[in-house]
């Protein structure tokens, strides 16, 4: 149900965090579609007070339905995820990603292991037709052009906010 409340809400599409099997993958669609394709629940109430509802059809077509790729076991299962009728795009964790290949949690690794799982999801990626995402940063955006993503997250609104509070607003003086 929550996933089904950001496309009611207005969102074009839904991240799906921990997506780690084909199952896991085939219910995040589901949420994400209506019937026929999916389970998502009729309640575009913020849509109708914005201008009406398209239709099920367009909004099964629109919506983007996005599942994070965190896990080794979700690497090993990438080609069976992408193969699941209505996923869109698929977001890679690096963070999350390293922790399952032994490593410290990072945006980027020297290991030739946890390299070769990136290159292995977007090239499922490009076989599938389907988006290569990865939250990334600033600095690393062109490497994951390069390494053929589509969608590379460089900021957050967490981290913009945090950076925007150590500017001054205001440097006046009142005497």
């Amino acid at each position: 149900g929550i996933i089904g409340r950001a496309p009611d809400a207005g969102a074009a599409g839904v991240i799906i965090p921990m997506v780690n099997s084909v199952d896991e993958a085939q219910r995040a669609a589901s949420a994400c579609h209506y019937w026929p394709t999916g389970t998502r629940s009729f309640g575009p109430i913020a849509l109708g007070a914005r201008g009406g509802f398209a239709g099920i059809e367009a909004a099964n077509e629109q919506v983007l339905c996005i599942p994070m790729i965190e896990t080794r076991e979700a690497v090993e299962q990438i080609d069976d995820i992408l193969g699941v009728p209505g996923i869109s795009a698929v977001y890679i964790g690096p963070a999350d990603l390293s922790i399952t290949y032994g490593l410290r949690p990072g945006m980027d690794q020297a290991d030739e292991e946890w390299n070769a799982a990136i290159a292995k999801v977007v090239a499922s990626c490009v076989a599938h037709d389907v988006i290569a995402g990865v939250h990334s940063a600033a600095p690393l955006a062109a490497k994951r052009g390069e390494q053929g993503f589509r969608m590379i997250t460089v900021a957050s609104d967490l981290g913009s906010v945090a950076a925007g509070a150590q500017i001054p607003v205001c440097s006046c003086s009142y005497t």
